[in-house]
């Protein structure tokens, strides 16, 4: 009774996300597994299993994209959501085999870890979305040649002042200063 309490706490931490989460291809009845037999359990969870690992190489894809660009703003971002689905990936797999061990055991938990799995795959889905809108610091570059245009207003005159130097200071020697004798012999 304690495994399915602790297996639905897992499930809620995981479904606590954010709502774009929610708009997965994944449908809900396949994350729940209401209806469907083991079988049928075993090979939904591996199609999951197999679109999130494919979901892990895209994003890896963009990490590698991001560093032979060297741009450090979108290998941030991609990097903090490749960190995320590395974690939910972990608790996918993990799922997958308590999953197997609960069919084998013919145990209730069953339910439970598929709902893990669907929901993983759900998250990490989203994620991978959000890995692809990551834009880097070159989204914010218009140019990478900087011109500076000068206007000079009427009534100057037309000739080169930027090649001038300062004048020479002269050496001065600085006055002597005489400070006054102590106010006090103890001091």
């Amino acid at each position: 009774m304690s495994l399915k309490i602790a297996g639905l706490l897992v499930a809620g931490a995981l479904l606590a996300g954010r709502a774009s989460a929610q708009t997965s291809a994944v449908p809900l009845a396949s994350v729940r597994g209401t209806g469907l037999t083991d079988s049928e359990k075993l090979e939904k969870s591996g199609e999951h299993l197999d679109r999130m690992k494919a979901s892990l190489r895209q994003v890896l894809g963009r990490v590698e994209e991001a560093r032979n660009e060297k741009d450090v703003v979108k290998l941030n971002c991609v990097n903090e959501k490749l960190t995320q689905i590395k974690a939910l990936l972990k608790v996918a797999e993990q799922a997958d085999i308590s999953l197997h061990e609960s069919i084998a055991n013919k145990d209730q938990g069953a339910d439970t870890e598929f709902s893990k799995i669907g929901i993983a795959g759900t998250k990490i889905e989203a994620l991978r979305g959000d890995a692809q809108q990551c834009i880097g610091q070159l989204a914010y570059v218009v140019d990478e040649r900087t011109t500076v245009e000068v206007q000079q207003p009427d009534g100057l005159p037309q000739r080169d002042v930027t090649s001038r130097f300062a004048p020479r200071s002269p050496w001065v020697t600085p006055p002597v200063v005489r400070r006054p004798p102590n106010a006090s012999r103890y001091y």
